[in-house]
């Protein structure tokens, strides 16, 4: 994936991106109900890292200190990402889940403006402000408790906020594939390590279509596809209009846990769905913006 796009097609993929992700909450939700969280990514993306390797046979990339330092750093925030949210999916529903990883959101222009020095013009926060009442909408049910899973979860979307910041500085000097990699092998040594430690688990597990299903999809499409696109679109728009669509995960989210978990959707939700809509519009219709700098 060597070959430039325009902004508006990386925005494109960043929005398929969202949606694989979002359809993931409600199906960790069931399988963790069998499997301890952690190890429940352990597999997943043992199953990423050894598709990652086949490819890498195939594809040889030169690693050098640097790559191998960046993919790292990405690949502890990951693994701090992952596991705050899927022990927080044990003790929240995913729809409260997707709501409260939302904050990202607001973290990542926050970040942005107080700790990178970077400008947001009037229509960005429009855009933002617009999301997060949309995404709001869609996922919180008035039910939100400050408890353990939720702090966990919170977490979770602060994390989210520096790995979309981090993939947007790292992605424009690494090798896409390289990086894409690195993060990947290190987010499942650090998840094999936690999982052989705290959860005291012995990979054994009753297998059976549904768990097979899951790692398939988890594995395959929502890590090494998803953040094989995220890597590389990232480098043609900014940080916040990267959150701003990210806010379809949560969407699909919402979606997905109706079609599977029977999590019904409401009035206020639809509209919630059509106020991201708009967001979307805003932040697009805005004109050409530079990539360097988060507008």
């Amino acid at each position: 994936m060597a070959k430039k796009v325009s902004p508006i097609m990386a925005d494109l993929l960043l929005l398929f991106t969202a949606l694989i992700w979002g359809s993931t909450f409600i199906i960790v939700k069931k399988s963790i109900e069998s499997i301890p969280p952690v190890a429940f990514n352990t597999i997943r993306f043992m199953i990423a890292s050894l598709l990652l390797m086949i490819i890498f046979l195939y594809r040889p990339k030169k690693l050098d200190k640097q790559v191998l330092m960046d993919g790292s750093v990405l690949g502890l925030v990951l693994f701090m990402t992952f596991t705050c949210q899927t022990i927080g999916l044990k003790f929240v529903t995913a729809s409260e889940t997707g709501f409260i990883t939302g904050l990202y959101l607001i973290f990542v222009p926050i970040i942005s403006v107080v700790f990178l020095g970077k400008k947001i013009d009037v229509n960005t926060i429009i855009a933002v402000m617009i999301s997060f009442i949309g995404l709001s909408l869609i996922s919180f049910t008035g039910k939100v408790n400050v408890g353990f899973g939720e702090f966990l979860v919170l977490l979770n979307a602060l994390f989210v906020a520096f790995h979309i910041l981090l993939v947007d500085y790292y992605g424009r000097r690494d090798d896409v594939f390289a990086l894409t990699s690195i993060q990947i092998f290190v987010l499942t040594i650090l998840s094999f390590i936690y999982t052989t430690i705290f959860e005291g688990w012995s990979f054994k597990i009753v297998i059976n279509v549904d768990i097979v299903v899951a790692f398939l999809i988890t594995g395959v499409f929502a890590t090494v596809v998803a953040f094989m696109i995220q890597t590389y679109a990232q480098k043609y728009t900014t940080p916040t209009k990267a959150a701003v669509i990210f806010t379809f995960e949560p969407l699909s989210s919402a979606v997905f846990g109706y079609l599977l978990g029977g999590e019904l959707l409401k009035l206020s939700q639809y509209f919630g769905a059509f106020l991201i809509f708009i967001s979307m519009l805003i932040i697009e219709l805005k004109g050409k913006e530079r990539i360097d700098k988060d507008a």
